[in-house]
Parts: C-alpha cells; structure tokens; sequence
C-alpha cells in the first residue's frame, strides 16, 4: 500500500512550488514570530514559558482567518531553543510542544503552509539577542547575570536607561561582544 502524501507536501521543479496535485503554488507569506524569541511569563513554579507564543490557542482560528482572507498561505513560524529546553539538558517543556502541535494544526484547517523557522539572533536574551536557553551558559561556567556590568553584552532589560533611550539597532554588535562571540566560537567548534 502506498503511502499517503500529505495535501500540504510541496515539490520543488524548475523554480516553482507544486502541490500534489501538480498546481503550481505561489507562497504568499508572513512572518509569525516577533513575540516568540521571549517568554510568554512565568509558571507557578517560577520557570518561563513560550505557551501561547505567538499568540493563545483559543485566538488561533481568529488570527489565522485573517491570514487567510489577506491572502496569505504560507507562515514563517520561529521557535527557539529556550522554548523547548529552557529548564536544561534534554528536559524538554511538554506543556509547550503540546502547544505547539496544536497551534500548528489549526493552521492546516485555513489552508496555510509552514516554515518552522529555529531561530536564533546573538545566542540568547543574556547576551542581546534571543535563543539559546540560559543553561548553556551557566553549564559552562559563565555567569551572565555579570554580562552587563562586563558590557560582555548590551542588553535592553538591563540597560538601566528608559526604554526609549536604548541605542535604536546596537543589538547585532553583541555578535563581537564576549558573551555572544564566546558561546558561537564553543558551539560551533564541534567536538575535535
């Protein structure tokens, strides 16, 4: 027995997307993530959460409807390392791929195709961007609650100025800054 494809399988020929039907099908997207690089809040036992990153499960048939009648069918969805691993080293949020799962399968009924976008900017929020969880820091024996006294990393919760007094995009010069160049450099290495 042949196995089912599914109706949102894409094949890419002669520079076009074709669906399983042989249609050629134009991607119309948009990006649903901006608020998914932090967490949504914290839980009764203090830990984050990205539960409800973009938005919450019960306003999805909302947001994705008018998606839909804008025109687009395609989103690009962020989810970072923190969101699934945020309490450490293959303890994964359940509660938050269950959310996940959901929030994506809605998006199947309004027609839309998915980019799962793994994202990351400058490492993680301790070091001016976003991504990475906390611990892989920590289990390297840094300590970033220094990072913004060392200025190993410019970040906006801990600028101590007004919001509105932040340098406008000095985020990306935390990729030369000790924090982020020093977990890239570790990271990427490999293990030889």
């Amino acid at each position: 027995m042949a196995q089912a494809t599914s109706p949102f399988h894409l094949e890419l020929r002669d520079g076009n997307f074709y669906d399983v039907d042989g249609n050629v099908v134009l991607l119309r997207g948009v990006n649903l993530g901006g608020s998914t690089k932090v967490p949504f809040g914290t839980s009764p036992n203090g830990q984050v959460t990205f539960v409800n990153r973009p938005f919450p499960l019960k306003d999805a048939d909302e947001h994705y409807s008018r998606l839909q009648r804008w025109g687009f069918n395609c989103l690009r969805f962020l989810i970072t390392w923190e969101a699934i691993e945020h309490e450490g080293p293959g303890v994964y949020d359940q509660e938050y791929l269950s959310y996940l799962r959901e929030v994506l399968l809605l998006a199947r009924k309004y027609g839309m195709y998915i980019y799962i976008d793994p994202h990351q900017d400058v490492w993680s929020r301790w070091t001016g961007g976003d991504g990475a969880p906390l611990w892989t820091m920590v289990d390297l024996g840094l300590n970033p609650d220094n990072f913004a006294v060392t200025k190993a990393a410019l970040c906006q919760d801990t600028f101590g100025g007004k919001p509105e007094d932040f340098p406008k995009m000095i985020w990306p010069t935390n990729l030369f800054k000790f924090g982020c160049a020093t977990m890239a450099t570790l990271f990427w290495a490999g293990n030889k």
